[in-house]
């Protein structure tokens, strides 16, 4: 019998479940994952909190079921990852997803985009495609084969001191690094959303950035990164507009963000980039014709 695990890397200082994360969770659950979910920057023998973390999993208006280790707030989204396998949580599984809480969404239903990936049989696919420096699959929602899983190559990403990495490192070796391995593994990859223009590799642009309206509203990536509305660290002009944004606030309610932009500020002070960089950028993205008036009109 075929079994889906999800392996997902979770923070949240305040011991909560956020109802946006629940969301996350809860569409997950329904594909048929198994939740397994690090918890960074939670004390393994801090009982009062994991308890507490662990009520609040189990209540709210969408209870969810799901498997919590406790962890040190290190390696991002690849150190709790490994801490997971590690944990041998993947055990037993002919599917497994690799999902973090860095995005907001799905903003539509997420079974009907798995169930399109799924009938492609591919062994490895994502969410999203970047050409950003190598073509790679965004990390933040992967799904791979045990097959996969367990090749050499994609092991010896997972293998990697991951804890004693920085943020850049880590980008590196892990997402772009697991890039480079499928590709010297030459295993067949597939997205849900690519990029269909040249420049993005040229210019290396994050399309979750640049592309966010397009790729929200692709029906194939229903999803906002949470950077992007926090930091808006490409500068984006359009950013402000995200509420009116969502296609369905029946479904995923936008008050949800504007908690966790509230209680969530800025994390980086970017140097806003020149108007000839932002020109250029919103050029080159796929959202143009919408990313151009924005641009003028604050600028």
């Amino acid at each position: 019998m075929s079994r889906s695990i999800c392996l997902f890397a979770y923070h949240d200082p305040s011991a909560t479940l956020a109802p946006h994360t629940r969301h996350l969770l809860s569409q997950i659950a329904g594909c048929g994952f198994e939740l397994h979910v690090a918890v960074s920057g939670l004390d393994p023998n801090d009982t009062a909190r994991m308890t507490a973390l662990e009520n609040s999993f189990a209540s709210g208006p969408i209870p969810i079921r799901a498997n919590l280790y406790a962890r040190k707030n290190s390696g991002l989204d690849f150190g709790a990852w490994q801490d997971l396998l590690n944990n041998h949580c993947d055990a037993g599984a002919s599917e497994i997803l690799f999902a973090n809480d860095s995005v907001f969404g799905p903003m539509t239903p997420l079974r009907p985009i798995m169930e399109n990936m799924r009938a492609t049989r591919s062994p490895i696919w994502g969410m999203v495609r970047s050409e950003a420096i190598t073509a790679h699959l965004q990390s933040w929602f992967l799904v791979m084969t045990r097959d996969v899983l367990d090749h050499p190559a994609i092991r010896r990403v997972f293998q990697q001191p991951f804890n004693s990495m920085s943020k850049p490192e880590i980008v590196l070796h892990g997402e772009l690094g697991l890039g480079l391995a499928i590709q010297a593994a030459k295993l067949d990859i597939a997205a849900s959303w690519s990029s269909t223009r040249g420049l993005a590799r040229l210019l290396s642009l994050n399309p979750m950035h640049t592309d966010w309206r397009t790729v929200l509203h692709s029906g194939q990536a229903p999803f906002i990164k949470t950077e992007l509305l926090r930091d808006n660290p490409s500068g984006v002009a359009s950013v402000h507009l995200w509420r009116s944004e969502i296609p369905d606030k029946t479904f995923f309610d936008p008050d949800w963000i504007a908690l966790y932009l509230a209680n969530n500020p800025p994390r980086v002070q970017h140097k806003k980039a020149g108007f000839r960089a932002r020109l250029v950028q919103a050029l080159a993205s796929e959202d143009r014709l919408r990313a151009l008036p924005a641009l003028l009109m604050g600028h």
